[in-house]
């Protein structure tokens, strides 16, 4: 009876501790936290909202010269105070007000007549082809591009999509329309998502990461996400497993891997590996609010945690070396371990808290690479390159079919790589249609 009643007591703890879990002390995303008590509001100040007596106000800036579409001068035709007339007086000085306006747009519509015509010769019917310019469908290169971008970038489902290129453009198309343009944008970028994906694989460093993304078909979809300085590549893949990762990187990828805990990225043999302390201090937030031992040596690993990033921020904004940064780490690391095997032996913590000590110090020297090698201490990088794609997913509720998927993947990776690379993705993609349909390679996506 006392042993089924510590079972019990244990499981009582496990179950209560699986109820308080929130995006602040696990991995769950913070927008399932429904009946998380949020931070009471500020209590009034007693101020008018907007900007205080004595704020410097932010003026906008006047397009250049070369931006400007149209002049129009306004003269003054008679004084404000006696009336005179002011028409045949000098200009002195002009005051500049500047109006933007977007135009009224309407697509332009080009009508090919593909003439059929009889050979006084031999009597055969020819008709005439169409440019090899020209699109086979019914949409543009600019048209088609804007319309992956408003599903692919923008994240607006196809029904809204087709609203939209109706209320801005003035083309009726049908959801089929639609689909077929994302279709021909993602065939367009085939090769520089490729292109793409080595050039991440031979970076010195990534930060990497996975979301679920819904299902397609039968099977339970994952978008995988590597991020470098300059590029990202995504992979919507049916697991979260070993052969998925690989799919990712390369299994060969020597440099550094800034990750989570999920085990699939242990087979990576000749990476370096740097542990995300973000999720790590969720961590021990759970263990914190746990009963006993285990909440007690939660909140010291929180303390320890809090003086370890207080060091990286000084030696990020350089008032420390890194000398010093190694120095001065070095006994947090140890009060680390030391409360680490509290947990892992202690016969009176949660089992959760056992397991994830029990990993940690599994891992240990994959804590602080950063110390000692360079990189970031989380992996904040990769969570906010896949915050986009949580987004669409929750529009979208994922993918259907196996060109939905490589569109997704594929956007995802030319739009982020685009934007860390300055590059007009609008253009660019015009440009890369245009190339596909000439048989010409995609222009490089680069600024």
């Amino acid at each position: 009876m006392r042993a089924q009643l510590e079972a019990a007591l244990a499981r009582i703890a496990e179950l209560e501790a699986q109820g308080k879990q929130n995006s602040g002390n696990s991995s769950k995303s913070p927008s399932s936290d429904m009946g998380r008590k949020r931070k009471p509001p500020v209590d009034p100040s007693g101020r008018k909202r907007g900007g205080q007596p004595g704020h410097a106000g932010q003026t906008r800036e006047l397009a250049p010269p070369e931006e400007v579409d149209e002049i129009v001068d306004q003269d003054p035709s008679a004084c404000e105070n006696c009336g005179a007339s002011l028409e045949q007086e000098p200009r002195i000085d002009a005051f500049l007000r500047q109006v933007t306006e977007t135009p009224w747009y309407k697509a332009f519509v080009k009508e090919f007549r593909l003439w059929l015509k009889v050979c006084s010769k031999c009597g055969k019917t020819t008709r005439g082809q169409m440019p090899k310019n020209m699109p086979g469908g019914a949409f543009g290169p600019q048209l088609q591009a804007r319309i992956g971008l408003l599903s692919g970038r923008y994240r607006l489902t196809r029904r809204e999509t087709r609203s939209l290129a109706k209320d801005l453009f003035g083309v009726r198309m049908s959801l089929g329309s639609v689909q077929a343009c994302c279709n021909a944008v993602s065939a367009a970028v085939v090769e520089t998502d490729a292109a793409i994906h080595v050039e991440v694989n031979q970076a010195p460093e990534v930060y990497v990461d996975e979301t679920g993304f819904g299902r397609c078909g039968d099977y339970r979809m994952w978008l995988w996400v590597a991020t470098s300085d300059d590029a990202e590549v995504f992979r919507l893949l049916p697991g979260r497993g070993r052969d998925q990762a690989k799919a990712l990187l390369e299994e060969g990828y020597a440099g550094l891997i800034h990750r989570d805990r999920w085990k699939p990225y242990e087979l990576f043999k000749h990476a370096l590996h740097q542990l995300c302390h973000s999720h790590i201090r969720r961590d021990f937030q759970s263990m914190l609010e746990s009963m006993g031992e285990t909440g007690t040596q939660g909140c010291m690993l929180k303390m320890a945690s809090d003086r370890a990033f207080h060091l990286w921020h000084e030696f990020e904004q350089g008032e420390i070396t890194r000398k010093e940064l190694i120095r001065s780490t070095k006994p947090i690391q140890d009060e680390i371990w030391q409360r680490l095997e509290i947990l892992r032996n202690g016969l009176d913590t949660t089992k959760k808290a056992r397991g994830t000590a029990k990993d940690l110090l599994r891992q240990w020297s994959s804590l602080w690479t950063y110390v000692h090698c360079g990189g970031s201490p989380t992996n904040n990088a990769a969570e906010r390159s896949i915050r986009k794609a949580v987004l669409w997913r929750k529009v979208s509720l994922g993918a259907d079919s196996e060109g939905g998927c490589r569109f997704v993947e594929r956007m995802l990776t030319i739009a982020g790589t685009a934007r860390k690379r300055g590059v007009d993705l609008l253009d660019w993609l015009t440009r890369a249609i245009q190339a596909k349909i000439e048989g010409l390679p995609a222009p490089v996506l680069r600024a």
